[in-house]
């Protein structure tokens, strides 16, 4: 029988695989985004499930529930990098993406403290939230709005992948995850995904760095 948090949680996943449909069908991002969408939901329903009285956010942690809340931390990051590229692409409704990613804020605002210990002792964390939203109203995009969009290949797709999880990246840390690409072909991806507004250029000379633009 599904409790009452899981069903909170599998009808913000269901809203996820509604907005996805309207990513193109050949758009790798599309599938790469209902996994994390999934995976994201099957992490806080067995997180839930070993919870005190006083809530799933007050769990008595164990090195592996850890792990599980930092992957999740990192999933969520992913996710929500997917879903503001879909925005930027007017795929998705922009009211759609901010009920959506509100949602997973407070998901994350709740998994934060917890995990404090194992991370950075100088980085400040928000405070718990303890109410989760009520399922959400979701508009239908305007599809008179929408702009030709910028497809978004594999390789693009990496380099999303790699800027959600690290911030900021120069091109030889890119060419970690792209290992067989050379400096040329990455550099054009990211002038591609310049000029579609999905990430931006900080700095100048030996020091440019590539951040996703939100």
């Amino acid at each position: 029988m599904i409790n009452k948090m899981e069903d909170k949680f599998l009808k913000l996943a269901n809203a996820v695989y509604g907005v996805l449909e309207f990513f193109p069908e050949s758009d790798p991002l599309k599938n790469r985004a209902k996994d994390k969408a999934l995976a994201i939901m099957d992490n806080l329903v067995l997180v839930s499930e070993i919870r005190r009285p006083q809530g799933w956010a007050t769990l008595a942690d164990t090195f592996d529930n850890k792990k599980i809340k930092v992957q999740l931390l990192e999933d969520i990051e992913i996710l929500l990098g997917y879903l503001w590229i879909g925005k930027t692409q007017k795929w998705i409704n922009s009211v759609n993406y901010l009920i959506i990613a509100n949602e997973y804020e407070k998901i994350k605002n709740g998994i934060e403290p917890i995990i404090a210990p194992i991370m950075e002792p100088t980085q400040k964390l928000p405070g718990i939230e303890k109410n989760f939203v009520p399922e959400p109203e979701f508009v239908e995009p305007d599809i008179e709005e929408k702009e030709t969009p910028h497809e978004v290949s594999e390789r693009q797709g990496k380099i999303i992948e790699f800027l959600a999880k690290n911030e900021k990246a120069q091109v030889m840390d890119l060419q970690t995850v792209l290992p067989d690409i050379t400096k040329r072909t990455v550099r054009r991806d990211l002038d591609e995904l310049l000029e579609a507004g999905t990430i931006i250029r900080v700095g100048e000379f030996n020091q440019v760095y590539y951040k996703l633009n939100r």
